[in-house]
């Protein structure tokens, strides 16, 4: 059940003021979520609380957190403040209503404070299942999150964790042997950026599968749903396949962390037996982090009787886990509760809800004209690639993620990270001409080749905005406006950027090609 504010035992409103909320909001995650008190803001670019006059198509990466969900965070807020809710029962009414939406009846969710700690737990639970030692088969973590290699080792991923002020970053958790877990890779795009394709992909993870089981490992296999640049690596047939015909010694994983598919993909993928990592903080909208860990009902029982190490109690509180989950598995946890967690996790849900309330037909076709804005505007200057152009349709739904390369005017590729802040820091501007002084956020420059893009990205807040104004207006056009407004004003001052800085990279290239 969703939680509604209540009134105190006097009769009164527990009213939660905006400074004690936004603090709450980013209580319960590491370095990533701490706002720097100069910028306000986290090493992301979102602050505490909502920005809705800045423009927001950036979740790949984050986005701030919306009006909506703001309003459904505060109401939580109030409710367990008033005491008229149960922590416990409220993390259960999560975990219920994440079920709702993606799950399969016998389903059990662990909520995590961000993608990289699901991880973190879905290979410590994953080497306890297969009762043996680990390899962790991941697909192109560069184009998931550049913390997942080491805590798919159940390493720690950075100086600090949510419950503790100072870990050794790259070090193994307490409780974890060296010989417990290791970490292979395979890309999905070669050298030059280009991607490979699902044949490549499948028959190398193949023959890393073949060749683990001569050395007696067991196998976490990872299935890429949706990367930072909207490709999937590993066929979900392929992977089925690699499941039925094992003798034990292997699971599957699917990285839907992205969240870009629909929820019948997800349901799909728990009757298949696989194990399934979303996160709310991502195309669903809500605040950075928040993160689930979806276990099939095959692998319930299996993990009874299991041990946690000591050291997840850095990462995990103990109401993360569902109380099945909880009478199974022998824990430590320094932490009852992770409250902030809680809070993004309702301001994405109110998100997801809604948008998976409006019918599809209206879904897909305002994620169709979406990519039709931005393929039309990027079309109209040479300074653009748009990375992947035929790759038209994942998961059932239309691409949401366009990642996009600037060019100098001999075609040369220029650094994104220049473009990146610029676009979200318009005091830096300096055109002398006409610009737009409104701020953009675009997904976190990402490597692909030698090259690197920003991404331009639809989320569910934006279908979910289209949607409302085309109930309202009645026509479809009026309605996408707004979109398509925005999408017009981000590739204008991009283009203007790129023209006004052109000089300086020119003599900056003739300067190294001379040395």
């Amino acid at each position: 059940m969703a939680i509604d504010s209540r009134r105190g035992g006097d009769g009164g409103m527990e009213t939660v003021g905006p400074q004690f909320l936004e603090m709450m909001l980013v209580s319960g995650g590491d370095e990533r979520i701490a706002v720097d008190p100069f910028s306000g803001r986290n090493r992301y670019g979102t602050p505490r609380g909502c920005a809705p006059s800045e423009i927001w198509l950036s979740s790949s990466t984050a986005s701030a957190v919306t009006p909506r969900g703001y309003c459904a965070a505060q109401s939580a807020m109030e409710a367990i403040m008033a005491s008229t809710l149960e922590s416990a029962d409220w993390f259960e009414s999560l975990r219920h209503r994440l079920i709702r939406l993606f799950g399969i009846p016998g389903t059990e969710i662990i909520l995590s404070a961000s993608g990289t700690e699901a991880e973190l737990i879905v290979s410590i639970l994953g080497k306890s299942l297969l009762k043996r030692p680990t390899t962790s088969l991941l697909l192109a973590p560069k184009e998931t999150g550049s913390g997942i290699p080491l805590s798919a080792g159940a390493r720690h991923f950075l100086d600090t964790a949510p419950f503790l002020t100072r870990v050794a970053c790259g070090a193994l958790i307490e409780g974890i042997e060296k010989a417990d877990l290791e970490v292979m890779s395979i890309d999905i795009r070669n050298r030059d950026g280009i991607y490979r394709g699902m044949d490549a992909i499948d028959q190398e993870v193949i023959s890393a599968v073949q060749d683990l089981r001569r050395r007696g490992r067991g196998i976490l296999v990872h299935r890429l749903d949706v990367s930072k640049t909207g490709r999937s690596g590993l066929r979900r047939q392929t992977a089925a396949r690699l499941l039925d015909n094992s003798p034990g010694d292997l699971l599957i994983v699917v990285d839907a962390c992205q969240l870009r598919c629909t929820p019948q993909q997800i349901r799909a993928d728990l009757e298949a037996g696989f194990i399934v990592m979303i996160t709310g903080s991502k195309f669903a909208g809500g605040p950075p982090f928040a993160g689930a860990v979806l276990i099939p009902p095959q692998l319930v029982e299996r993990l009874r009787s299991i041990e946690l190490p000591p050291g997840l109690a850095a990462y995990s509180a103990a109401r993360d886990w569902s109380p099945v989950l909880k009478t199974h598995i022998k824990s430590s946890f320094g932490t009852a509760a992770n409250i902030g967690l809680g809070l993004r996790w309702e301001a994405a849900l109110v998100e997801l809800e809604a948008l998976f309330a409006i019918d599809e037909r209206t879904r897909r076709r305002i994620m169709t004209r979406f990519g039709g804005f931005v393929r039309e505007h990027l079309s109209r200057s040479a300074g653009f690639e748009l990375i992947d152009a035929d790759h038209d349709d994942f998961c059932g739904e239309a691409k949401t993620i366009f990642p996009v390369v600037t060019h100098d005017l001999r075609g040369k590729p220029l650094a994104a990270s220049v473009f990146h802040d610029l676009l979200r820091e318009p005091g830096r501007r300096q055109t002398g001409g006409l610009i737009s002084d409104r701020v953009f956020h675009l997904g976190q420059p990402v490597a692909v080749g030698t090259r690197t893009a920003l991404r331009i990205c639809l989320s569910a807040p934006m279908i979910v905005d289209a949607a409302e104004r085309f109930a309202e207006v009645r026509d479809f056009d009026a309605a996408m406006t707004p979109m398509r407004d925005d999408v017009a004003d981000l590739v204008q001052t991009w283009s203007a950027l790129r023209d006004h800085m052109e000089p300086s990279f020119a003599k900056q290239a003739a300067f190294l090609e001379a040395s």
